[in-house]
C-alpha cells in the first residue's frame, strides 16, 4: 500500500520515487501527509527532481495520495528542509511528519 510506505518514509526520512497520476516519475522529499476538511489526504513533499506539469522541477508540492499510483522507498535519506512549515489548521490537520532532528533517538 502506498501510504504505508509514504508513512515509512517519513519516519526514516527517506526520499520517495512516485509515479502520479498526471504523469512522469518524480523523486520527493516526504514531510507531512494531512487531511483536508473534506477528508482527502494530501502529501506536502519537496521534489528534487522529474516531472512537472508546472516546468519547475524542484520545489514545494502537494500530492493527494489517492492519485499516487507507483510509490518506491528510496536508499537516500534526508534531513527536514529549514524551509518546510506545516499547513496552517485552515487547510487542514496534519495526521503524520517528518521526523525533526529534535525528535531523532539518542
Amino acid at each position: 500500500m502506498s501510504r504505508a510506505l509514504v508513512l515509512q518514509a517519513l519516519e526514516e526520512r527517506r526520499v520517495l520515487r512516485i509515479l502520479y497520476a498526471t504523469g512522469g516519475m518524480r523523486m520527493i522529499q516526504p514531510h507531512a501527509i494531512f487531511r483536508k476538511p473534506d477528508g482527502t489526504e494530501q502529501l506536502e513533499a519537496f521534489q528534487v527532481q522529474g516531472f512537472t506539469e508546472s516546468g519547475i522541477e524542484h520545489g514545494w508540492k502537494n500530492f493527494d495520495l489517492s492519485r499516487l499510483q507507483q510509490v518506491e522507498l528510496g536508499e537516500e535519506r534526508f534531513e527536514p528542509r529549514r524551509d518546510f512549515t506545516r499547513v496552517s489548521s485552515a487547510f487542514g490537520v496534519v495526521v503524520a511528519g517528518v521526523r525533526t532532528i529534535d525528535q531523532r533517538d539518542g
